[in-house]
């Protein structure tokens, strides 16, 4: 839901460039405790991790495909999707809100994504024995 007092995020076509090319240099992904407000990546708990070539490219599908709302939800999100490099460097985050949009770079974008299958996303995370709100 928009607010008045909503501020100005980036465009989904721009948080969508930045997806690509980030999830093109992506070689695992894991997923973390705690949403936007959950600390530094390194620090918080690892709940599941994706290393498979097929499971990684439709963890992409279902965390990229949708429409931006040009707002963001108001809670923190509930676990975090946290890419890495061929490195294990933390490329790029998104939390998972509501089972339903996942924010990508919250502070950067401010641009929540409703993703077009959130049954599907939610059966992936409980299939890595993910459970989110």
């Amino acid at each position: 839901m928009k607010s008045p007092e909503r501020r100005s995020g980036a465009s989904g076509a721009v948080v969508r460039d930045w997806l690509d090319e980030v999830w093109g240099r992506t070689e695992a992904a894991v997923v973390l405790e705690g949403g936007d407000n959950g600390g530094q990546l390194a620090e918080r708990g690892l709940l599941g991790e994706v290393f498979d070539a097929e499971d990684l490219a439709l963890l992409r599908s279902l965390t990229t495909t949708g429409a931006f709302i040009d707002d963001i939800c108001r809670c923190h999100g509930s676990v975090t999707i946290a890419l890495l490099d061929a490195e294990g460097e933390f490329i790029g985050a998104g939390s998972v809100h509501g089972r339903t949009d996942v924010s990508w770079e919250r502070d950067r974008f401010e641009n929540n994504l409703e993703v077009a299958d959130p049954e599907r996303l939610a059966r992936f995370l409980e299939r890595l024995g993910v459970w989110t709100r």
